[in-house]
């Protein structure tokens, strides 16, 4: 009962995290809007209907009944039609504009945003994806600096039999004891010195065993108080290298690269360690890097999420999932065995990664997302400076509503996006196990 509890709690932490995220999103909106004397008509956070709204000043800010999403609604998003556009989505593209422009009154007439420069509908669109990210980042700063990560310690918690025991602790039999067994190593024993130099961190112990694969080592431990010397021969096995971002180190011909390490048959203690602000910033713009590279690779992803669901393949663990997806994970992180640190600092990193996501994914230079309006604030600065300098006359603004053909087809894909990796995680979902 208290598993399925604490499960439930990982679910709503999540969804609770998104909606502040999503809110805080559409603040960086909001904020520049104002600031810029655009009204904003509507602040909302969700769709649906409206479960509870209230009005301050000329804004009706309220919560929608499904928080996955949320928008702000300014006034003269798109101009009046200055040429009849008679192509294929006209009648489309004129019922939008006339829904946009409904209920502008003269005293609006300089509160409309098509009317703003490029600079400012640049600030107010890229309000949004900059909030996420500060969000996503001071995130990932408290998870790993204020409460830590799970760090293995230089002491012994557990010495195998041997070194192809079974997650139970079981040897198949006929195998030979473990190189601890043999050297006498105890748990508690606390390892400080490799061959008389004295070593901080494992991967210190594990350069100085590898210096000598062909004969024994001296390992010093302190126990009980006292230093004691044990003379230890690890058994040395290939194994996969990997980058510090987790990814596996390949060479130059794109094989994996794997080398030689020392096998002790021990299990290291651990112990939630804060890390520097410096690494904690460090973590942030890699993991950045990586969500840039994962919406870039998106249609490839969700090409292999369908294909492990519809098909034979094994689904990615680390490939694309929905909301659905996001909430099954943070319920095992609540409901797993690993201290109420250790959840939080997991908690506090996944919704700082989906901030991160979100930023992103927003940036995406397609209507009706963030980037769509950038770039055409970008394309409408570049129209008039050129115009400018060929010495015609100011453009004047573009009509961002006849791309609502784009933005249409764009809501059309994310909704079946949507719907196959919600699909996926019913029926091939991702675990931690």
């Amino acid at each position: 009962m208290i598993d399925i509890l604490l499960y439930a709690a990982g679910i709503a932490i999540v969804l609770i995290g998104i909606a502040l995220s999503i809110g805080l999103h559409e603040i960086g909106h909001l904020i520049p809007a104002k600031i810029f004397g655009i009204r904003v008509n509507q602040y909302m956070i969700g769709f649906g209907p409206t479960v509870k709204s209230w009005t301050r000043g000329d804004t009706e800010y309220g919560i929608k009944a499904i928080p996955l999403g949320g928008y702000i609604l300014m006034t003269g998003m798109y101009p009046p039609e200055s040429k009849q556009y008679r192509g294929p989505f006209a009648s489309w593209i004129r019922d939008a504009r006339q829904q946009v422009r409904q209920g502008i009154e003269p005293s609006d007439e300089n509160r409309q945003f098509y009317k703003l420069s490029a600079p400012k509908k640049l600030t107010i669109m890229l309000g949004g994806p900059l909030m996420n990210l500060f969000l996503g980042m001071l995130l990932i700063l408290l998870a790993l600096s204020g409460v830590g990560t799970m760090q293995s310690t230089m002491s012994v918690s557990k010495v195998y039999e041997c070194i192809e025991a079974d997650s139970a602790g079981n040897c198949p039999s006929g195998s030979p004891v473990s190189p601890a067994i043999a050297a006498g190593l105890l748990p508690g024993d606390i390892v400080n010195q490799v061959n008389g130099k004295p070593v901080l961190n494992w991967n210190e112990v594990i350069a100085g065993l590898s210096k000598n694969q062909t004969s024994q080592s001296m390992l010093g431990v302190a126990r009980d108080g006292a230093n004691v010397t044990l003379a230890i021969t690890p058994s040395f096995i290939e194994t996969q290298v990997f980058l510090e971002s987790g990814a596996a180190a390949l060479d130059a011909a794109g094989n994996k690269v794997t080398e030689l390490r020392p096998i002790l048959g021990i299990q290291l203690g651990s112990e939630m360690t804060p890390l520097s602000i410096r690494e904690s910033v460090g973590f942030s713009l890699t993991a950045t890097g990586g969500m840039l590279a994962f919406v870039a690779d998106l249609p490839q992803q969700v090409y292999k999420v369908a294909a492990s669901t519809f098909g034979s393949t094994d689904r990615d663990p680390n490939g694309a999932v929905s909301i659905l997806g996001v909430g099954q994970l943070a319920g095992e992180l609540t409901a797993a065995d690993i201290g109420v640190e250790a959840k939080l600092a997991s908690l506090l990193l996944l919704i700082g990664s989906l901030n991160l996501a979100l930023f992103v994914f927003n940036l995406i230079p397609l209507l009706p997302l963030d980037g769509g309006h950038v770039l055409g604030a970008l394309y409408e600065s570049a129209k008039r400076r050129s115009w400018m300098l060929v010495g015609k006359s100011d453009p004047g603004p573009i009509d961002t509503a006849r791309a609502l053909p784009v933005a249409y087809a764009v809501w059309m894909l994310l909704i079946a996006t949507g719907l196959i990796l919600i699909l996926a995680d019913l029926v091939n979902p991702i675990t931690l196990g």
